[in-house]
């Protein structure tokens, strides 16, 4: 969404960008109360403030994505009419906040934009026991009630993936329109400096990761979506077979930090680096060999892990079926493996260090993504297509 907006913003337009005062990723307050903050030319973010919250799946976030909704309808309530928006892009998650924009802009003939980019609340639902499912639906009524209001009050729906789009066409009861699309998730190239990447580079290796070797690399948080047990077994596989030659570098933090080290504590082809930069993305695409994209079965959507990977032209081994499996098996850019089961994952990697297999794909990986998943064109054209709404209502006012 940063990207987006700079778009924006670089073009010339005013955007105002509604958020949390809650930071998810670090789970830190950014404020104490609503603020507002210019954040460079043409960019405004307005934060309102909310709970924290400790945990991705609890009430306390529920509570927050609430008033953060009721946040902005109190203050976007008071905005003059002069200063009202062209056009709203509505991004879901959160399903709240998305149908109060809907809303808002509905009530005043301002065209909205919702941003599929999670299944939600669906993917609370498959956190329960199938034979809880239709208390937990009851249980989400409300959320499933703003999804209904979010899509049908939408002047137009963008999603992620072709199944995403089809989803969202479904709750809101309708076929799609000119006014749908579908943009995947995309990366931006990365800038650093032959002076960063030098000292990256040293920091990494310090870290114990070694650059001969055919490295096999997961970057990202440790949550519950993520399965690196099954990684670990892999490598446990693998180093008992006697592949020497393979090391397993796991970049990140989050919960499930101390115990994932407690497991690969005993397997020397194993080392975690903690949270990394930039630099040290950048140096680890260099020589890293392929990427990880570890999801836990039931993850229901395509993950930014791919796009990453494909931006350093890295082969993708990856867990889940569904789009994100059309993409690397549609591009030739990596291998699927059955998600929990690590003899898969063993096989998949053996697999990838057959002769050719690996520098094949690492050539359709980069191919694929500057041809169809480098920021500058997904959302070069997703500006084009959201201005095209405000363009829209401005000439049926002028009629």
């Amino acid at each position: 969404m940063s990207l987006l907006a700079k778009m924006l913003a670089d073009q010339g337009h005013d955007v105002t960008w509604w958020t949390s005062t809650f930071d998810h990723t670090h789970k830190r307050q950014r404020f104490r109360r609503d603020e507002s903050v210019r954040a460079g030319k043409g960019l405004v973010l307005r934060l309102i403030h909310a709970r924290p919250y400790s945990a991705n799946i609890s009430v306390d976030r529920l509570v927050n994505h609430y008033q953060v909704a009721r946040g902005f309808e109190r203050l976007a309530a008071v905005v003059a009419p002069e200063h009202q928006p062209d056009v709203i892009f509505a991004t879901m998650p959160t399903v709240e906040l998305a149908a109060a924009a809907a809303r808002f802009g509905h009530d005043r003939g301002i065209p909205v934009v919702v941003d599929v980019r999670d299944l939600h609340p669906d993917i609370y639902l498959s956190l329960i026991p199938r034979i809880a499912r239709p208390l937990g639906r009851l249980a989400l009524t409300p959320l499933y009630r703003d999804l209904r209001t979010c899509l049908k009050l939408a002047t137009g729906i963008v999603a992620i993936a072709p199944s995403f789009l089809a989803w969202a066409l479904r709750h809101a009861g309708r076929a799609e329109r000119s006014s749908d699309a579908v943009f995947p998730l995309a990366y931006p190239e990365l800038d650093v400096s032959a002076e960063q990447l030098s000292v990256a580079e040293i920091e990494l290796r310090e870290a114990g990761v070694r650059s001969e070797m055919k490295i096999i690399w997961y970057v990202g948080t440790f949550n519950r979506w993520i399965d690196l047990e099954t990684v670990i077994r892999a490598a446990g596989i693998l180093s008992d077979e006697g592949q020497t030659d393979i090391q397993f570098v796991l970049s990140g933090s989050g919960g499930f930090d101390e115990e994932w080290r407690r497991q690969a504590a005993h397997l020397r082809n194993v080392i975690f680096t903690g949270w990394i930069d930039i630099p040290k993305i950048v140096c680890m695409r260099s020589v890293a060999f392929a990427g990880l994209a570890p999801y836990q079965p039931g993850f229901l959507t395509v993950g930014n892990k791919l796009f990453e990977y494909m931006a350093g032209g890295l082969p993708i081994l990856l867990s889940i079926g569904g789009d994100a499996k059309t993409i690397i098996e549609q591009h030739d850019a990596g291998i699927a493996y059955e998600g929990k089961n690590a003899e898969s994952l063993a096989a998949a990697i053996r697999k990838m260090l057959v002769p050719g297999v690996q520098q094949r794909m690492a050539t359709n990986s980069l191919k694929a993504y500057r041809e169809h998943f480098s920021a500058s064109k997904v959302y070069g054209a997703m500006v084009n297509f959201i201005l095209g709404f405000a363009r829209s209502a401005a000439n049926a006012k002028n009629r």
